[in-house]
């Protein structure tokens, strides 16, 4: 049986030992120098060198030998090294795991996401992490992606989860997931009765894009253009809801990424593949650079990446 504190022969306390000794110490010997164990705590030279003779005095040995190149372990000072490794680790395991739980406890994690995945792809991942950690408040901000960054700029959000633009250096970026772009078109067009179609069947019909797919459409125009062909009339729109109106009234066909165009197939639009076209779209979770996470954030972040990654595999298994 593990022997309780007030069985010891003497408290470590009682002895003088203090705990940044022991932590000082131990830098010392993984950095194998008094200078850089110095820098990695932050502290003077000094104030290394005062800790380190301290607890040998103590304990009444000799823990570290110098050498011209760097500083060597005693046999004592790798007895203690080992020992005193293995109990801080453990300790600051604990402390770490126990002050976790509580700021989890403690904390809300605000979200800002663009209208598509607001209401599609984050709400069952809300769902099961709230039924997971009932005690996190979570947050879902639905906004239109201009809106989205400035959340992140102001501090109103903690994270954004939207699809990838060209890179900017304000923001920390992680890939999640890839989505493979379709054409999707009412289904009494033309186009409908094709499985797939050439980016040159395109050029009779308007072509409406949310106003954030403008690489996409420029990677049509530019095959269209070495074909001597033309882009069509491309319309832009702010968001989902109400390009999918303008798709149901039939003014045109659209660019959707493949798993939103599937759950739309009950509205009587139909999916067809552009031949010779590799479109897709990233996304994932864009960060502020100046600000730093707390633990409920990470949490959160860390469920969104498994989930994801859960889903990907569950849609390559079906492929």
């Amino acid at each position: 049986m593990t022997s309780s504190i007030s069985s010891l022969h003497e408290p470590i306390s009682a002895m003088g030992i203090k705990l940044v000794e022991l932590e000082t110490f131990l830098a010392v010997a993984e950095c194998g120098s008094f200078s850089q164990a110095a820098e990695s705590l932050h502290v003077t030279q000094p104030s290394v060198t005062s800790r380190v003779q301290r607890l040998e005095s103590i304990l009444g040995i000799q823990l570290l030998e110098r050498t011209t190149r760097r500083v060597e372990l005693t046999a004592d000072g790798t007895r203690l090294a080992i020992e005193a490794s293995t109990a801080l680790r453990g300790l600051f395991k604990v402390i770490g795991d126990l002050r976790n739980e509580t700021q989890l406890a403690r904390q809300c994690v605000v979200i800002a996401a663009t209208p598509m995945l607001a209401a599609l792809t984050l709400p069952p991942v809300i769902q099961a992490y709230t039924q997971r950690y009932p005690s996190v408040q979570v947050e879902l901000l639905d906004l239109q992606y201009p809106e989205a960054l400035a959340a992140l700029d102001s501090g109103a959000a903690n994270f954004a989860v939207i699809a990838f633009e060209p890179r900017s250096e304000r923001y920390q970026r992680e890939l999640l997931w890839r989505e493979k772009m379709v054409l999707v078109v009412p289904a009494q067009h033309p186009l409908a009765k094709f499985r797939s179609v050439e980016p040159a069947m395109l050029v009779n019909y308007p072509l409406m894009v949310i106003e954030q797919y403008r690489s996409l459409r420029a990677q049509i125009a530019e095959v269209l253009e070495q074909q001597g062909l033309v882009m069509p009339p491309v319309k832009s729109v702010g968001n989902l809801n109400t390009l999918l109106g303008m798709l149901d009234a039939g003014m045109g066909v659209t660019l959707l990424p493949h798993v939103i165009a599937k759950r739309n197939d009950e509205r009587g639009t139909r999916i067809v593949l552009l031949e010779g076209l590799d479109l897709h779209r990233d996304f994932g979770i864009a960060y502020s650079q100046k600000i730093d996470q707390s633990t409920a954030v990470t949490s959160f972040c860390e469920f969104l990446r498994q989930h994801m990654a859960l889903e990907a595999a569950e849609t390559s298994a079906k492929a």
